[in-house]
Parts: structure tokens; C-alpha cells; sequence
């Protein structure tokens, strides 16, 4: 019998990794300040939390890294050559390795978004344009 109970009980091992970590708060100065909370652990993938303030803009940039996301409050503005695309509270989002684009925030609240990078960011992988030719 204490055999049997023996197999039921369940054995809790110590973790040799964590599974929990502070992300590093990142402020960025773009036309207005921002902020990041970068929870990268790998170069492979990039895994953000953005708060961008109302009338928020990038400049045009060329990633050589897919970018996808959910957009938690506000809208994102997504102006491509073709136009421009407006994400709303709930919605995901895309943008394809390469794609010229200039993100902003196209709402009149904040705007707090998650985001994947793939691979993860790097300045050497981001070019700036002045128009979208």
C-alpha cells in the first residue's frame, strides 16, 4: 500500500532555468517620448510591450524582421506606399519582412500594443527613409 501511494505522490522538482523575468523598460525619443518593455531573451525572437502617447509617429523604416501584434488599447496607423491601414483594440497585425512602413498611433487615446519580431530587434537591421520611393 505505501508503495502505490508512493507512485501518486507527486515530486516537485527545483527549475534549472527561470521562468519569470523583468523585462528591461526601454524610452524611446521618436517626434515624442515612448517607452518599451523588452521581454527578449533570444536573438531568434523578439517579444515587446509599446506604450506610444497620442500624435506618436516613427519615421519611415524598412525592418529586415517580420513584425506581428495585437493591439491591447488605442489604434495603430500603419501608412504603407499604398496607404494607409488602421488597427483597431483587439485586432492583430503584420508587417512583412522588408514592407516600408511608418508606424504611429492613429487614435486619440494611448496606445499600448504587444509585438514579435522575428528575428529580434537590432539597429542594424532597421533602415530610416525620408518617403516611401
Amino acid at each position: 500500500m505505501f508503495r502505490l501511494l508512493f507512485l501518486f505522490t507527486p515530486i516537485v522538482l527545483s527549475a534549472q532555468i527561470p521562468s519569470s523575468f523583468e523585462p528591461k523598460k526601454i524610452i524611446i525619443q521618436d517626434n515624442v517620448e515612448r517607452y518599451l518593455f523588452d521581454y527578449t531573451q533570444t536573438d531568434e525572437l523578439g517579444f515587446n510591450k509599446m506604450h506610444a502617447p497620442v500624435n506618436w509617429t516613427e519615421p519611415i523604416i524598412e525592418a529586415s524582421f517580420e513584425i506581428r501584434g495585437i493591439v491591447l488599447n488605442g489604434t495603430l496607423g500603419l501608412e504603407f506606399k499604398e496607404g494607409v491601414e488602421l488597427i483597431e483594440m483587439d485586432r492583430g497585425f503584420k508587417i512583412p519582412k522588408g514592407k516600408r512602413v511608418r508606424i504611429f498611433n492613429g487614435g486619440k487615446t494611448e496606445l499600448i500594443l504587444i509585438e514579435i519580431l522575428q528575428p529580434a530587434y537590432d539597429s542594424k537591421r532597421v533602415k530610416q527613409f525620408n518617403s516611401f520611393d
